[in-house]
């Protein structure tokens, strides 16, 4: 990071009052018997960051709503450390020690690179590194969702003039998820559509994470956007293993 990005970074931090990661168990069921496991992985927005525990934070709606519109139940482990970029939560896969079990990866990152200036072809290669490595611990090629990055340029605790800047540069990035979608397979470019204009209840008191009523709201949207190619991908897999 060169010294210019770093004090950008440093005081923007400091603007931002800190906020506990979500609590309870990292992992959870909607309910009893086998079905689609889903392992989440990112930073603050998978952490739970703005909400008390993690059923009515990011794992727990999206599963909620998954389980609903694919009639199946849905297990969840969530996997992330606040305030990690792309290469932080890459090396986090990359340490756990047991080996990771999923149907379905959802990964959910990429608002610390802006905040980082990181060049967006470089993103792009650590995108494709953590998914990489994400399958080799999972050991075979799982769906993974990306989840669009965050609207940046809506974040109330940031000033104006930064917020529209890097709310741009954030849709910059963005772009390369899209692009990567596009190219390599089994990849999802996860779009929630428009989110709700009424900032205050969208938003945690720090006005930089999402409440529990923005985490259901931005967690459903994205679950109903996630369905058909889960179901698409979910059925490849069963014809693929009865056919061997």
């Amino acid at each position: 990071m060169t010294q210019p990005v770093g004090r950008l970074h440093t005081a923007i931090s400091r603007r931002i009052p800190h906020l506990p990661d979500a609590g309870g168990p990292l992992s959870g069921s909607t309910s009893e018997g086998a079905g689609l496991s889903v392992l989440f992985v990112g930073d603050s927005s998978v952490a739970g960051v703005g909400a008390a525990h993690h059923e009515e934070a990011l794992a727990g709606q999206f599963s909620a709503a998954l389980a609903e519109q694919t009639e199946q139940p849905v297990s969840w482990r969530v996997l992330a450390r606040s305030g990690d970029t792309v290469r932080g939560l890459t090396e986090l896969v990359a340490s756990q020690a047991e080996r990771l079990d999923a149907d379905l990866v959802v990964l959910s990152a990429g608002t610390n690179d802006a905040l980082r200036l990181r060049r967006p072809s470089a993103w792009r290669a650590d995108v494709t590194v953590l998914v990489d490595v994400l399958r080799e611990r999972l050991g075979r090629p799982v769906p993974v969702l990306l989840v669009s990055i965050p609207p940046v340029h809506r974040f109330g605790s940031l000033p104006r003039v930064v917020r529209w800047s890097l709310g741009g540069y954030a849709m910059l990035l963005d772009r390369q998820l899209a692009r990567l979608c596009a190219t390599a397979p089994g990849l999802c470019h996860l779009l929630p559509g428009p989110l709700p204009t009424n900032t205050a209840q969208f938003f945690a008191v720090d006005r930089f994470h999402p409440s529990p009523l923005g985490y259901r709201t931005w967690a459903r949207r994205l679950a109903a956007s996630a369905t058909t190619f889960v179901t698409e991908s979910l059925l490849e897999r069963r014809q693929a293993q009865a056919a061997v």
